[in-house]
């Protein structure tokens, strides 16, 4: 099917739904987006180091500022940030029919079959070569806190579905 005849199927699928919902039907079926999985992991290095700012912040201006409403406002809200990262904004790969999407540190960023260059899983990592500029994806267990065998995996079936090269080190 081509994309907007599937986006067209969701979309009625969707109000079908919705109207069979309010009239106590079962559902047609339950709408699996695009097909897609996504694994998230967690994100603890960059959320510890605002603790810690925030900390030093109320440590480092305790005698002169903490009377200032700002002295207060300014640890707090690194505190809240570090919170903040590492509860809401979690590092994730969704691995579609023919594209990946990870979070970067600028915003979400999507690569295509052809810019995969080839996909290196190790026992505790794995790696995503990427054709623009030489980059790689890597997704760890020990910093991203990701599922490796998930991840894996779901990454096998990629490459097997879209004939990407895998390579598997032990």
């Amino acid at each position: 099917m081509s994309r907007k005849w599937e986006r067209m199927v969701l979309k009625n699928s969707k109000k079908v739904n919705k109207t069979r919902a309010k009239q106590g039907k079962p559902l047609l079926y339950d709408t699996p987006s695009d097909g897609s999985v996504t694994v998230r992991g967690r994100s603890w290095f960059v959320p510890l180091l605002m603790i810690c700012v925030g900390i030093f912040c109320y440590i480092a201006f305790r005698g002169n500022y903490e009377n200032d409403n700002l002295y207060w406002v300014t640890g707090g809200s690194y505190i809240a940030l570090g919170l903040f990262i590492f509860w809401v904004r979690r590092p994730f790969i969704k691995i579609g029919k023919d594209f990946l999407v990870s979070r970067r540190f600028a915003g979400d960023r999507r690569v295509e079959i052809s810019q995969i260059r080839e996909i290196v899983i190790q026992k505790d990592t794995v790696a995503i070569s990427l054709t623009t500029s030489n980059t790689k994806w890597v997704f760890t267990k020990l910093y991203h806190q990701f599922n490796i065998v998930e991840l894996s995996e779901q990454l096998k079936e990629f490459a097997a579905r879209n004939h990407v090269e895998l390579k598997t080190e032990q």
